[in-house]
């Protein structure tokens, strides 16, 4: 009955403001709205928040104290999840002439902190007297921004590897910051994946010299990186064959842009049992 009553007014073309025609097709049609908001899986969480995972992402970021300084590198690529997205793109950053940083993870929550970073020593700058970020200090400041955003949970998602050289005897510094705000020094870190695969090769390479009583040349230390990047490219999914090697010691700052890796290929041929 009352769905012929409906159809019967429907056919009187009733005026869009009068009680009746609001009785019979808007109030239904609202109830109809707020039912599908009120059972979307969405309303339970909140509005969606595109800001609280990472889109465009870098890799692995591995860095190694020498006897004059620090070398660090990574590779050039950003991803879009498994997708090879972006390619030529800077992930290691000269603060001043004896600070080096390296990044993994978010590289729009990156890109912000370069504009904190910035806005912060140019603050330093204008004091009297004038000062600016050494890598201890940077190293510092960026764990209490980490923690600050972790706190309130909404992390930068990203690692932050602090390199540089420190004090009037200009000694090596190196540390790393994750983004929970978690950091310590070393005389060897690796961000990402690279943590898992490649600090064993860092560590043995430093207990030889060790053993040895011998230094680690830049030249030795840029060797190594190069190691490190070519397993990375090798077993990382996301890792890339150009990579970006910077170096900084008493001399200054140094990065090296545009240096590709091959792999080791031939051992895959002995690879059997997993067609």
């Amino acid at each position: 009955l009352f769905l012929v009553l409906w159809i019967a007014v429907g056919s009187l073309e009733l005026p869009k403001n009068s009680v009746l025609y609001r009785l019979l097709f808007l109030l239904p049609r609202a109830n109809r709205i707020k039912e599908v908001m009120e059972t979307h899986p969405a309303s339970r969480f909140g509005p969606t928040k595109l800001s609280q995972n990472p889109i465009c992402t870098g890799s692995s970021v591995v860095a190694l104290m020498f006897d004059d300084g620090v070398v660090i590198a990574a590779d050039t690529l950003l991803s879009y999840g498994k997708l090879a997205r972006y390619k030529g793109v800077s992930r290691l950053r000269k603060i001043n002439k004896k600070t080096l940083i390296g990044v993994g993870g978010d590289y729009a929550d990156y890109q912000f902190l370069q504009v904190l970073i910035d806005a912060r020593e140019s603050e330093m700058k204008c004091l009297e007297p004038p000062g600016q970020f050494n890598a201890l200090s940077l190293h510092s400041w960026l764990r209490s921004v980490l923690y600050f955003r972790r706190s309130r949970l909404n992390p930068f998602w990203n690692s932050f590897v602090v390199a540089g050289v420190v004090g009037p005897e200009n000694e090596p510094y190196l540390g790393t910051v994750n983004l929970l705000g978690v950091s310590y020094t070393n005389k060897y870190v690796a961000t990402g994946l690279g943590s898992y695969l490649v600090q064993q090769l860092l560590e043995n390479a430093l207990s030889k010299r060790k053993e040895e009583a011998s230094s680690l040349s830049r030249k030795d230390a840029m060797q190594l990186m190069r190691e490190c990047i070519e397993i990375l490219y090798e077993r990382d999914t996301l890792a890339h064959y150009e990579y970006e090697v910077g170096v900084v010691d008493k001399e200054g700052c140094t990065i090296y842009p545009h240096l590709t890796v091959s792999g080791k290929w031939d051992y895959a041929t002995s690879i059997q049992g997993y067609e």
